[in-house]
């Protein structure tokens, strides 16, 4: 890496410190440089509070330094507009900082360049597309939720070598190893909903918390068109039952105290109207964690944007698989999954792909 890959990346990692807590804003971390050395380091810590350049400005002027003719790595545009906070823009501009290094220009349709040509008619010298790559894969969620008005979605499937995710009579517990589960729980921290079927909620009975790792529980998002879920379920129990949000149809009387009411149609409520709903509520990350009726519906569709596919040394046989019934006629059609990475806890492999169907990054 070069220098400014280095300090860009120090930026990503500054920026990772606010996982799970600025959702649905991007995250975003920033240093101040003068003469070649960092006096100021800030990230975007909490949703409607300071930005990062802001913090990594104010974190310069604690250390004692005048910020003036200085350099700023930022992973994301400043924005130029007046949301929750103001604009960072301006606040670099009114504290005559020279240079501007930026990782990606911000798709929201706000900024989108504005605060790129703001800098810019100020004088500023501004340098963008560092580790371009690395910050957009740091905000794929925050990408897809601005430019699509989607949430981002992955599959979490947990099976055995043979491809069942459970026994006939739908037993599940557990496929995986202790360490997978952890792993697990980490990504529901940082995802904003967990979304399961009804068979998954009454036969795994799931708490769908981060009950393993330090962070934020997700909203439970459960689907149960017609009301048939016990409300003794786990999801139900705990002190973030406020949490949980029941998917059914819009007929009927209400049943739970968090419904999202939809249209059903051939006996199901289809997926996109739930993600469509979830990104009026803010949500900009789906973890979808089962069971196989679901998994069919995203199978083959652009609706899903990446796979965390554990497989565990086990041989079930006969029993339930991954993507239940769905089906292809042939196997000559465009392969639309990647390996992105694999990994391995204890005995169980993990494979993670990126669904290719359509450029979900924008």
């Amino acid at each position: 890496m070069n220098r400014d890959e280095l300090l860009m990346s120090e930026c990503i990692k500054l920026a990772l410190k606010g996982k799970g807590c600025v959702s649905p804003n991007p995250l975003v971390g920033s240093v101040v440089v003068k003469d070649d050395k960092i006096i100021g380091k800030g990230f975007h810590k909490k949703f409607g509070k300071a930005h990062a350049e802001v913090n990594a400005i104010s974190d310069a002027e604690k250390n004692g330094y005048d910020v003036k003719d200085t350099s700023l790595y930022v992973n994301l545009e400043p924005c130029s507009h007046t949301g929750k906070t103001l604009p960072c823009a301006d606040r670099i501009i009114n504290k005559k900082i020279s240079k501007v290094f930026i990782g990606m220009k911000d798709p929201f349709e706000e900024v989108n360049g504005k605060g790129i040509r703001k800098l810019k008619a100020a004088g500023i010298d501004v340098k963008t597309g560092i580790l371009k790559s690395e910050c957009e894969e740091l905000n794929k969620f925050f990408i897809k939720y601005v430019t699509r008005k989607l949430p981002y979605v992955s599959l979490k499937i947990a099976q055995s070598i043979d491809g069942k995710i459970a026994l006939n009579n739908f037993s599940s517990k557990w496929i995986t190893g202790k360490e997978s589960r952890k792993f697990v729980h980490q990504l529901r921290s940082e995802y904003d909903a967990v979304l399961i079927g009804k068979n998954t909620a009454h036969y795994d009975n799931p708490s769908l918390t981060v009950r393993d790792v330090r962070g934020r529980d997700p909203y439970r998002i459960v689907i149960d068109r017609n009301s048939e879920l016990s409300q003794t379920l786990n999801v139900f129990k705990d002190s973030n039952n406020h949490k949980t949000y029941i998917v059914k149809d819009h007929s009927g009387k209400q049943s739970y105290a968090n419904e999202i009411l939809l249209n059903s149609e051939n006996g199901k409520i289809k997926v996109p109207d739930i993600l469509k709903e979830l990104y009026k509520m803010n949500i900009n990350s789906v973890l979808v964690e089962g069971g196989a009726n679901l998994y069919s519906q995203f199978a083959g569709t652009d609706l899903f944007d990446e796979i965390y596919l554990f497989i565990a040394p086990k041989i079930i046989g006969t029993g339930i698989s991954s993507f239940g019934d769905y089906s292809i006629r042939d196997l000559s059609g465009r392969n639309t999954l990647k390996i992105n990475y694999t990994g391995q806890f204890a005995q169980d492999l993990l494979i993670n792909y990126k669904n290719v169907y359509r450029n979900n990054t924008g």
